[in-house]
């Protein structure tokens, strides 16, 4: 038995465990990532204060993705949890009508998209995460989440100590085709983003 199969063989297990790339299914479509990969650690910023507005933006704390993202998502899922870690997810799926909100906030495109053109999260093929440790316990990251300066930028990031597990959760998520944006850190953008059209559908 090869390692990849002993891999996809422990997710098969995982309880409430959906195949998100299942025959027929219409890859467009928002699925619940919790329920694909169910030991997620969810912490949605934008549902409480807990965030560069000091607004609850979101109704609940729900991450839903295009299920073509999603898959992608379980595969890092996998590769990350062959090294003693698990997704942490901060933010996923944006409604465009929350997007104005956090551009009136700061309206800098570097941390922002400018609703005019509209996010990639927003289409459901974003996703802001970083990771924890196999018990779910925090691990050194490089800065806090939404830190929107240089410190943030992947080439600083990236750096020294405090860079390895950013490193580590992004060569799992290159190796899932996704592609990182330079000022965020924890910034993920699918590659078939452009398929998907902007969004308001409730969370």
């Amino acid at each position: 038995m090869t390692r990849l199969v002993r891999l996809l063989g422990a997710l098969a297990l995982l309880p409430g465990t959906v195949i998100a790339d299942e025959p027929r299914a219409d890859p467009r479509e928002f699925v619940d990532v919790a329920t694909v990969i169910p030991d997620a650690v969810i912490d949605v910023r934008y549902a409480t204060k807990e965030n560069f507005t000091g607004e609850v933006l979101y109704p609940v704390a729900r991450c839903k993705l295009r299920r073509a993202v999603a898959a992608r998502l379980a595969r890092v899922a996998v590769a990350l949890r062959a090294q003693d870690r698990r997704l942490l997810l901060w933010d996923c799926y944006r409604p465009s009508s929350i997007q104005a909100v956090l551009w009136k906030h700061l309206p800098d495109a570097r941390y922002v998209a400018n609703p005019k053109t509209g996010s990639r999260h927003s289409r459901g093929a974003a996703i802001d995460l970083g990771i924890v440790d196999q018990d779910g316990g925090e691990v050194v990251l490089p800065t806090a989440f939404d830190d929107a300066s240089r410190r943030s930028h992947r080439d600083v990031a990236l750096r020294g100590a405090r860079g390895v597990e950013a490193k580590r959760l992004e060569t799992a998520m290159h190796a899932a085709g996704f592609i990182g944006l330079a000022t965020e850190w924890w910034h993920f953008d699918a590659p078939e983003s452009g398929d998907f059209a902007l969004s308001n559908e409730p969370l």
